[in-house]
């Protein structure tokens, strides 16, 4: 399997998260030693000129907005580490990042088949005799139900104390469309100079893929496809002999898509 991932990306977006969450703990702290104020200074007492006066004055304001302010830092940091960060897996020896926990997924799928991680206006595509195959990549544990395009985790008391850790279920299915309108207009795009009329025909379809081997899935009648990560080749595989595409097709769609993609060369990813 040909790998094009746009490693810059990755890590941009994961020093990205590490810094908001080093930001957010640092106004949690901030707001921390303003509570503190009322025990160093008698509240009662005129207010001292200067920088001590002012804590003096509006140390409650301070503390609320630092509370307020270190919770969307620390929750946007979390957002981007669940989603670009290396990490061990439950159940799994390897250390590594969702892009690759689905890469590991598909290991076994010969040179026909693509995968393009953060290179295409999609997240995570694969693309080969399948055609075209979108994943909505979901990295939590624990519940999900799925009935026709309503996608929830129901209510326990362990979501409570992960909540700044937590990816959310989200919705898949609307992820997917969006995705399929952005690639189609990109192979649309690309068959100006191309085989126009296999380009504008492969088919593209999608799949929620859920990487921590600790969730439980209850599907009934789910409008797209719920897979755990080792579903993920079998699916591939019986996608592919359904679509049927030919290997001039194949080798056509690849080069399409390479040429709009932005990646870095595996020599240049170590």
């Amino acid at each position: 399997m040909k790998v094009f991932r746009n490693l810059t990306q990755i890590k941009k977006r994961e020093t990205r998260g590490r810094r908001f969450s080093l930001v957010g703990l640092g106004i949690l702290f901030v707001g921390l030693l303003a509570s503190f104020v009322p025990t160093w200074i008698n509240p009662l007492e005129p207010a001292q000129p200067g920088a001590m006066g002012f804590l003096q004055q509006y140390w409650s304001w301070i503390s609320f907005a630092a509370l307020f302010i270190g919770f969307i830092c620390a929750s946007i940091g979390s957002y981007y580490i669940n989603r670009y960060a290396r990490r061990r897996w439950p159940g799994s020896r390897f250390y590594e990042r969702p892009d690759e926990v689905l890469e590991r997924s598909m290991k076994g799928l010969d040179d026909k088949y693509s995968y393009f991680a953060m290179s295409l206006p999609a997240g995570y595509a694969l693309a080969g005799a399948n055609g075209i195959t979108l994943f909505a990549v979901r990295s939590d544990k624990g519940r999900v139900t799925v009935t026709g395009d309503k996608w929830r985790e129901p209510f326990s008391f362990g979501r409570i104390f992960t909540i700044f850790a937590r990816e959310g279920v989200g919705n898949p299915a609307q992820d997917l469309e969006e995705q399929k309108e952005k690639i189609r207009a990109l192979l649309n795009e690309a068959a100006q100079t191309g085989d126009a009329a296999l380009l504008q025909s492969v088919p593209i379809d999608g799949v929620a893929v859920f990487l921590n081997q600790e969730i439980q899935l209850e599907l009934s009648n789910p409008s797209v496809p719920a897979l755990r990560a080792d579903q993920v080749k079998d699916y591939v595989r019986t996608r592919a002999r359904e679509v049927k595409l030919s290997n001039a097709a194949i080798r056509s769609l690849t080069e399409a898509l390479a040429a709009k993609a932005d990646y870095q060369a595996p020599a240049e990813e170590e």
